[in-house]
């Protein structure tokens, strides 16, 4: 891809985060971004994409809309990637990026295959690890401590090898790391 185009549209996207009412989006895109440099040593364009959007425009699809629990959670999640990938081809497309790699993000950012896909995998880490490093101390927060463990066990099973290892590294808080530490105890 144009690195040029490449640019042009990665701009548009963080454009996008930046709108976003909370004002964590962008901070959210960039982290992601972090770890997937030091996750992967040459990602493509897609991949890089993908994870920048990953949470592209998600204070429009509200979690409070969805029923509680885990099975709408699952609705929730899945139906806000569904809206952000198509939201993303939409800004590819209107900046001339061509079909084959507009759908391979939108493949990515809804991780279709990512037992098999190591681009998918990789996304997924990233997720992973941004929740774990920025999202986790105030997710907890209020939460049954043994539903909590029991999330954090879900994501772990979630990470790839090299995505593990870089967790092991983040720089916490002590609650999270004793969180973290219980979940794998």
């Amino acid at each position: 891809m144009e690195r040029a185009l490449f640019e042009r549209a990665v701009g548009m996207i963080d454009r996008r985060h930046a709108e976003d009412p909370a004002g964590r989006e962008l901070a959210y895109a960039r982290a992601m971004t972090t770890h997937l440099d030091a996750l992967v040593a040459a990602p493509s364009d897609p991949l890089r994409i993908a994870v920048r959007a990953q949470h592209f425009e998600r204070w429009l699809y509200p979690r409070s809309d969805f029923p509680p629990g885990r099975r709408g959670y699952l609705r929730w999640r899945a139906e806000a990637a569904r809206r952000q990938a198509e939201a993303v081809g939409a800004i590819l497309e209107s900046h001339g990026v061509d079909d084959a790699t507009a759908t391979r993000v939108q493949a990515l950012m809804l991780k279709r295959n990512r037992l098999r896909d190591p681009e998918a995998q990789a996304l997924e880490d990233c997720a992973c690890l941004v929740f774990l490093e920025s999202e986790l101390a105030r997710f907890a927060g209020g939460r049954d401590r043994d539903r909590v463990i029991e999330i954090l066990r879900r994501t772990w099973g979630k990470m790839s090898d090299a995505g593990r290892r870089r967790a092991h590294a983040l720089a916490i808080d002590t609650t999270t790391r004793r969180l973290l530490d219980e979940a794998l105890g």
